[in-house]
């Protein structure tokens, strides 16, 4: 695998993947060379290594070159950055960035991993205890928690269709606030609700646990905050930690043939 090229460093992309992160979401202020005064965002995920922040338009990418991210109880820290990559989060009409920290002062690298280490104990063990996949035990869930992301998504939203396997729509998820509704459509094109989600259930990934479509169709019943495994990580999850990969893979697959057999029990009372 060859190395990618970030800021003024050379990176390999495994490397970069494993520095832990866990989903975050807190005010950030983007600087440019190129407009005055700052643009305001949201942190999606935060690691030691970088951050991943959602804004309501797009921008040059490369021009950006420091932030200031409030965390909770202290000093907004202000960080040289360097852009990496920018893409569009249709579901939600923002625009998603990747930034890699240049430097950091040792205070500013200690208040980051005390965050990361904090946040990751409380998902992983909302993971272990209260999700879906429990069974993967404590120290799987600390590793799966370190490879997510925050997503907001409004009311009454399509998050994937039943057939489809888009990018940007094929990651999985788990539902931390609100509620989602799965839906399966029956031979008269009439939408089928197969389940309604609580926090703590998984859904999706089909597409990248599989590589097949969807078998369902998801739709946000309310707002909702979703932890989101996307491609990327499960990719590097299943190479770099193999073992957590299959039982993640096995645990939704589980999930879904529990859902689809309560499917096909319904239908079988119906005839």
């Amino acid at each position: 695998m060859s190395p990618s090229f970030r800021g003024n460093r050379t990176e390999d992309p495994l490397d970069a993947r494993s520095t832990p992160r866990v989903g975050a979401d807190f005010s950030v202020e983007i600087f440019s060379s190129e407009f005055a005064g700052s643009l305001p965002g949201r942190t999606r995920d935060l690691s030691i290594g970088g951050t991943c922040i959602a804004t309501a338009s797009p921008f040059n990418v490369k021009s950006v070159n420091r932030i200031a991210i409030s965390l909770p109880g202290q000093e907004a820290l202000v960080l040289q950055v360097s852009g990496c990559w920018q893409r569009e989060e249709s579901s939600a009409e923002l625009m998603l960035t990747g930034l890699s920290f240049d430097y950091m002062t040792e205070s500013d690298l200690d208040a980051i991993w005390n965050f990361v280490l904090d946040s990751g104990k409380y998902l992983a063990r909302f993971l272990s205890e209260h999700s879906e996949i429990h069974e993967l035990g404590l120290e799987d869930a600390v590793g799966l928690s370190q490879m997510t992301r925050y997503r907001d998504i409004p009311a009454r939203h399509t998050l994937y269709r039943q057939g489809t396997s888009k990018p940007g729509e094929d990651s999985i998820y788990m539902l931390l606030e609100g509620s989602v509704i799965l839906q399966v459509r029956a031979r008269d094109a009439v939408d089928v609700e197969i389940a309604r989600l609580e926090p703590g259930q998984f859904f999706g990934g089909f597409p990248v646990l599989a590589d097949v479509p969807h078998v369902d169709t998801a739709e946000t019943a309310t707002d909702v905050r979703l932890l989101e495994i996307d491609r990327h990580a499960f990719e590097y999850i299943r190479i770099a930690k193999p073992w957590l990969g299959y039982r993640l893979g096995s645990a939704m697959l589980r999930i879904s043939a529990q859902r689809l057999s309560t499917l096909f029990e319904r239908v079988r009372d119906r005839l």
